[in-house]
């Protein structure tokens, strides 16, 4: 039988590897195995990218020969690379939760080759230990399936400083007309597909009670019930998300507000004048963090909320700040003059 060249063994053990992964991404929307594997556990986000790595680097290494490190960390890159274009064609996974998850998956996925590398190396052992390696994933996701479920509540705060009066800055809260994406500024989480605001609406008095309706691109909206408004000093809501408020395609699922893995609890500003006239306003939100891996959790998704909080921040700064206001609005009730 006619032995592969090294490039067309190269070229398989690629193929192979990010062929893999794919194939345990699919299996993740089978509800039979989604019980114990999903996207934000270990079993996937570490296990799946190593089993990645060390599989492409044992398929595409040739028999009897030793393989380089600089080759193994080759193969398993390539492979993770791959793997991780293929779910975004297939529309497996949105850029955004892509690019989360390629810190992790690179990282991961080169300790696989690496360790694949060695044991090529010094035991010579092949393709006898894929299947193990291919199995990792299911055999990790079930134990870590009994582990309690943990939810904690996270809080993200961000403050900018705005050259106008506190009262000149509260009136541009209530109502949020026609924001256009140049006022957002540039943000790494709009960049990679996370919807952009567009308005957003108060409805009743103002007061505790009335309603402010946010609408995003993509056909997404939701409810924020005043809990508190006090003028000058705070506005502060609780986050109501009807269903179907969220459109399926609007949001990746691992991202998605009030889904599987978060959940928006509440939020608001408060503006605190400053010796120069001005006034400092802040943002906070707070969600509950429902994934196995809490950690990496709470990472993106404060990561994600100090992006949004910044592009909201900036847009109130530009509003605030105009002299002429060139986005009419109705006026916040209770205003002076």
């Amino acid at each position: 039988m006619r032995t592969p060249s090294p490039y067309k063994k190269k070229i398989a053990g690629v193929l192979i590897g990010a062929a893999y992964g794919l194939a345990v991404r699919l299996g993740l929307a089978d509800p039979e195995v989604h019980s114990f594997l999903n996207a934000i556990s270990a079993a996937f986000l570490f296990v799946c990218p190593f089993s990645v790595g060390a599989i492409a680097v044992l398929w595409g290494a040739e028999r009897g020969t030793r393989i380089e490190p600089s080759r193994q960390v080759g193969l398993a890159s390539s492979a993770m690379a791959l793997f991780l274009i293929s779910m975004f064609v297939t529309f497996v996974e949105g850029l955004l939760c892509i690019v989360l998850v390629v810190p992790v998956f690179m990282i991961a996925g080169i300790l696989g080759g690496l360790i694949g590398g060695a044991i090529h190396n010094h035991s010579r052992i092949n393709r006898s230990t894929l299947p193990t390696l291919a199995l990792l994933p299911f055999l990790i996701g079930p134990l870590e399936s009994l582990l309690p479920p943990e939810r904690s509540i996270q809080t993200v705060s961000n403050t900018i400083h705005i050259d106008a009066s506190p009262e000149a800055v509260f009136n541009k809260l209530a109502d949020v007309r026609d924001i256009k994406p140049s006022e957002l500024g540039f943000t790494f989480v709009h960049l990679v597909g996370l919807p952009k605001p567009l308005e957003a609406q108060m409805s009743g008095s103002g007061g505790p009670g009335s309603v402010r309706t946010s609408r995003w691109e993509k056909g997404v909206w939701f409810h924020e019930v005043i809990t508190e408004s006090a003028m000058p000093q705070a506005l502060r809501y609780r986050f109501v998300v009807p269903k179907g408020a969220i459109p399926r395609e609007a949001l990746d699922e691992h991202v998605e507000i009030n889904g599987r893995y978060f959940e928006l609890v509440d939020g608001g500003y408060a503006l605190k004048p400053t010796s120069d006239g001005g006034t400092d306003l802040s943002m906070t939100t707070r969600f509950i963090n429902k994934s196995r891996l809490q950690a990496y959790g709470n990472l993106w998704g404060k990561m994600v909320l100090k992006d949004f909080h910044r592009s909201i921040l900036g847009l109130m700064k530009s509003r605030s700040e105009q002299r002429v206001d060139h986005h009419p609005k109705t006026p916040w009730p209770g205003a002076p003059g």
